[in-house]
């Protein structure tokens, strides 16, 4: 099976299977209404991407890494190509994009010194540029 989502980069991220993996696609309308009260408008865009990841279970390390390559604190990037699953093209696509939302659902399981191993509902919003 193909992964649902890579972050390109060098090297490349390869997130884990998603339990739920969530497609948006917007277009993108500068609009408003006229004075009879109908929508008048002009298409500035069309097929703008937005993906959604959820991972019922996740290590905390996979998860920081994921978290780490949109962080230029960690040698991350706010934009990243991301290669993902298109509903529009039923293919692969790769889009420059941004991160949103990251949650966490809560902590599976603890080591012996008290530390989290795993997440539970780790959520990742990726939006098109």
């Amino acid at each position: 099976m193909t992964n649902l989502i890579t972050i390109l980069g060098s090297p490349n991220l390869v997130l884990p299977c998603p339990s739920s993996y969530t497609a948006t696609t917007s277009t993108i309308v500068d609009e408003g209404r006229n004075t009879s009260g109908f929508v008048v408008g002009a298409v500035i865009r069309e097929d703008v991407a937005k993906i959604s990841a959820t991972f019922n279970y996740i290590t905390v390390q996979q998860w920081a890494s994921i978290l780490q390559s949109f962080d230029s604190k960690y040698g991350g990037a706010f934009f990243r190509n991301i290669r993902f699953y298109n509903q529009v093209t039923g293919q692969m696509t790769t889009r420059k994009m941004y991160v949103a939302d990251r949650t966490t659902g809560g902590m599976a399981m603890m080591d012996r010194n008290g530390n989290p191993v795993a997440w539970l509902g780790a959520t990742l919003e990726l939006t098109e540029v």
